[in-house]
């Protein structure tokens, strides 16, 4: 059962609604995120109908967030910069002194196994993974 998605409001909405409420305008915001503002004022509009509450008072000299926005935009923010700061984590992470060989068993077997005890010796600091295939390297078009 998907408790988390009944419960959570249209994700695609969360990104224009935080920038809106950064920036206190849905044109800035459309502007940041390379929307229109029309498509802004409507991932709004839907998150409001979604919530049950407006998070912007709507004037004709611009938007204002309401207390419940106000609160709302803090959350989202902050739960939006934890999972784009875990994300550069994600990225950043680089197994440096770590080499992938991709070859076919029969190359691994018979050559590069036999070599492997010497490179070891001379690169400890090195970890060889090796991965093997009986299909054609080639086929795995997925490894490159």
């Amino acid at each position: 059962m998907n408790r988390l998605g009944k419960a959570l409001p249209p994700l695609a909405s969360l990104m224009p609604f935080e920038a809106a409420a950064r920036l206190e305008s849905f044109s800035r915001a459309a502007e940041e995120l390379h929307l229109t503002q029309a498509a802004v004022s409507r991932q709004i509009r839907a998150l409001e109908e979604n919530l049950g509450v407006a998070l912007f008072e709507r004037r004709n000299r611009g938007v204002f967030l309401t207390a419940a926005g106000r609160e709302f935009g803090r959350t989202v923010s902050s739960a939006l910069e934890g999972v784009a700061t875990h994300a550069n984590t994600l990225r950043e992470e680089v197994d440096d002194g770590v080499v992938v060989l991709f070859c076919q068993l029969c190359e691994a077997f018979y050559w590069v196994m036999p070599r492997l005890a010497a490179f070891n010796r001379q690169h400890p600091e090195i970890e060889v993974r090796l991965v093997t295939s009986t299909r054609p390297v080639v086929e795995h078009h997925d490894y490159f």
